[in-house]
């Protein structure tokens, strides 16, 4: 008997042990919520929303039920604005799992499973798509055509095809991220569904400890108001959880969907935090030393001309940026961008004192030359209007040359795009310049975190007459050139690396500068604004594979002096001469 009293009291102790255990768990893990602002792209834009906070973390989470009406209205108003697009997610919940699902479609999902602390997509691109008849993913964004629908400029072809991914598991918990749960719903953190779901469409979520911020691309930097806003706060440091979350945040992020990390020879960011020694600066509570440990990752180890610190965290001291700049400078590859910039600037002032003429035409050769990929402004309607010389994109200045090019009697044989200066911009206008030059352009891209990839294949209505035919194919007839340099980056890259790859299209100057995938936009958890290659690699393809362009495009024809670009009579008998 003394016995089992014995036991039963050790058995007592025991329980009250585990229920001080449970009780002590459920009290750090508690989910507590507070209402707060959240600015929808504008300042004048809000709604308050619940924010929900873990334990005494100070990380913001949101609860998947909240994101799905958010998120649609984000993709509605913010992301596609101007499109009436058939976008719509349903939540559902079973157990500590939390679903959204396509409403519109076929029914793609993203599961959230609190227990495994993983999020996964049975197909990524199809669910982040705008609609359902979409095109999986394609380098045009303007119009985002539908297979088979004719547009005012571009038409789809029937040649372009396009292959779907694999699942995506995004296993958030290895890197110490917690995904939780209660009766009624699912929770994540706000920026891990920001860096997952929102920077692909180039608008981030902005958190300053006060509000929230879902601001488009590099909107900080334009919108004055919701700068001011944001960084109204007073300065102070980060906790120790917001520190240990940012690190981890930024490790999950960068790991998933920096396109060029393979490139790189980086097997996680966590190890190249370790071998750089900047782990405790950017899992620290100081924002400036952390800001600066990011800010030497980036500039000096990615080193890669889409990469790079946009502006600084709230909390870090004012003048950081300045002073990074000042004592790192802008890394190894910008220095040798502004050294070559500076002697092909001179050498092209230096020719045309008074600025180079967009269209230019020597004896039977014409010249068109821009610095940017600028697409068509929503508000310019060439049907109404035709283009002039003085056109301000793309669209403009190629329709503008092809109208003198093709006009009656016209002297040109040759025509030479100048890309030389050229450091990239919007895909849309490199893919209206290819189909010009080739009749029929082409795009490929590859998603490197799903291994989805996709070729667009298109003709556009260049004489603008609202049609697609022979019509608008007569450059064809022309021997074509393209001028590059280690200047031409991005998109001023691609094409001529297409070109290279078409045989129609003679390249002559240096080896382009490479530039081979899609920038993503982001941010670190405090606020600090940032840029990286993203996950969308641009490609040419050939005998069915697809090729990297990073390495640029070497010339058929070298020109070894800057002051050769811009010689035209002398290029022009060079071009004259080619057999």
């Amino acid at each position: 008997m003394k016995r089992l009293t014995k036991l039963a009291g050790i058995l007592l102790i025991l329980a009250l042990f585990l229920s001080l255990c449970v009780s002590a768990f459920a009290e750090t893990n508690a989910i507590t919520k507070k209402d707060m602002t959240a600015y929808l792209n504008d300042a004048k834009d809000t709604r308050t929303i619940p924010v929900y906070f873990v334990g005494d973390s100070d990380v913001p989470y949101l609860s998947l039920a909240d994101w799905s009406d958010l998120y649609t209205y984000m993709m509605k108003s913010l992301v596609h604005s101007g499109q009436d697009i058939s976008f719509d997610l349903a939540f559902s919940k079973e157990g500590s799992t939390g679903t959204l699902t396509r409403k519109d479609g076929d029914p793609y999902t993203m599961v959230v499973d609190c227990d495994a602390d993983t999020i996964t997509f049975v197909d990524y691109d199809a669910f982040i798509r705008p609609e359902a008849d979409r095109v999986l993913i394609d380098v045009l964004s303007s119009d985002d055509p539908h297979s088979d629908e004719d547009l005012s400029l571009f038409r789809r072809t029937s040649e372009s095809y396009e292959r779907y991914g694999d699942k995506v598991v995004l296993n958030v918990g290895s890197y110490g991220i917690d995904l939780v749960s209660d009766e009624e719903n699912v929770y994540l953190p706000a920026q891990t569904l920001s860096d997952s779901l929102l920077a692909i469409k180039y608008l981030n979520l902005y958190y300053n400890g006060e509000a929230l911020f879902f601001v488009e691309y590099r909107g900080l930097e334009s919108d004055t108001a919701l700068a001011d806003l944001f960084y109204s706060i007073e300065k102070k440091d980060l906790s120790e959880a917001m520190g240990a979350f940012s690190f981890a945040e930024l490790c999950f992020t960068l790991d998933n969907f920096y396109g060029l990390k393979e490139v790189h020879g980086i097997s996680s960011f966590a190890n190249l935090a370790d071998q750089s020694g900047a782990r405790e600066a950017l899992s620290g509570t100081d924002p400036s030393i952390a800001d600066a440990a990011l800010y030497t990752i980036i500039t000096l180890h990615l080193s890669d001309r889409h990469s790079g610190v946009l502006v600084c965290s709230p909390f870090s001291r004012d003048g950081l940026m300045t002073e990074l700049r000042e004592k790192i400078g802008n890394g190894p590859v910008y220095r040798e961008v502004i050294s070559q910039r500076m002697k092909y600037s001179s050498a092209r002032d230096a020719a045309y004192p008074d600025g180079i003429p967009p269209y230019e035409e020597i004896g039977n050769t014409a010249y068109i030359t821009f610095d940017d990929f600028i697409f068509v402004p929503k508000e310019i309607n060439y049907y109404e209007t035709a283009p002039t010389a003085d056109a301000e994109n793309n669209v403009g200045l190629i329709a503008y040359a092809y109208s003198q090019i093709t006009r009656e009697n016209s002297p040109i044989e040759n025509v030479v795009l100048d890309l030389s200066c050229n450091g990239g911009g919007e895909a849309d206008a490199a893919v209206y310049v290819l189909s010009a030059f080739l009749g029929t352009g082409y795009a490929s891209v590859k998603n490197t975190l799903s291994g989805a990839l996709a070729t667009g294949v298109y003709e556009i209505d260049l004489n603008l007459d609202g049609k697609f035919d022979e019509n608008d194919r007569k450059l064809t007839d022309k021997k074509l050139f393209c001028l590059t340099s280690p200047l031409s980056f991005s998109c001023g890259n691609l094409v001529p690396s297409i070109f290279k790859n078409s045989n129609d299209v003679t390249l002559i100057g240096r080896t382009s500068g490479g530039g081979s995938c899609v920038v993503l936009p982001l941010t670190t958890a405090y606020g600090t604004s940032f840029q990286i290659s993203g996950p969308q690699r641009l490609a040419f393809t050939k005998n069915g594979s697809f090729y990297d362009i990073d390495q640029g495009a070497a010339p058929d024809i070298p020109l070894m002096f800057p002051e050769s670009f811009y010689d035209r009579k002398a290029l022009t008998e060079i071009i004259n001469n080619v057999r």
